[in-house]
């Protein structure tokens, strides 16, 4: 029995390309693991930045949040907003002014809605969401209610600011606090 020339050839080739794809994939799995262990290192990195900047940020005092935003008037100041998101810590509400009024405004009671926040984190993400639902909801105590019965205000915040898109941040306000006017303006300044 005698094979031709061309499939001798063929299979050859065949044979030589099997064991050449043999050799080669163990260097791209080498590569692909290499490039997700790099990747890891990398989202790792960027999660200790994360939590170190978030250090410096000073906590806004949770309990009796939401009578404290309630008792404002409407239509409160930035400067009325820190003072009720850290009650009795100067260096706080200085820390947080400095970070939520734009520049020279802070005597001038200038609303939280709009402001844009320099070196922006999660935390002064929250800090900014607290503000702009206490401008919100500030002396409308339907609204404090709502708020309370949702979980607070900080934890609607934290939520809002982890939201991914606008539309999804609305949902939330509208699962909070139901179909209302303002709310649109809110899910920009969590964004």
């Amino acid at each position: 029995m005698s094979i031709s020339r061309n499939v001798l050839r063929t299979a050859a080739l065949s044979v030589t390309a099997a064991l050449a794809l043999a050799a080669t994939g163990p260097i791209a799995s080498a590569t692909e693991a290499a490039n997700t262990r790099a990747a890891e290192h990398k989202a790792a990195a960027q999660v200790l930045t994360a939590v170190a900047e978030d250090a410096d940020v000073p906590q806004i005092v949770e309990e009796g949040l939401e009578e404290r935003l309630g008792a404002l008037p409407q239509n409160p100041t930035t400067q009325q907003l820190v003072e009720a998101m850290y009650p009795g810590d100067e260096a706080a509400q200085k820390a947080a002014l400095a970070q939520l009024a734009p520049q020279g405004a802070q005597s001038q009671g200038v609303q939280p809605q709009g402001v844009q926040l320099r070196g922006w984190d999660t935390a002064w993400k929250v800090t900014k969401c607290v503000g702009a639902i206490g401008a919100f909801i500030a002396g409308n105590a339907l609204l404090v209610t709502k708020a309370t019965k949702f979980g607070g205000v900080l934890k609607g915040a934290k939520l809002i600011v982890q939201a991914g898109n606008k539309e999804e941040r609305i949902k939330l306000l509208v699962a909070i606090f139901g179909e209302v006017t303002g709310i649109s303006t809110i899910a920009t300044a969590c964004g």
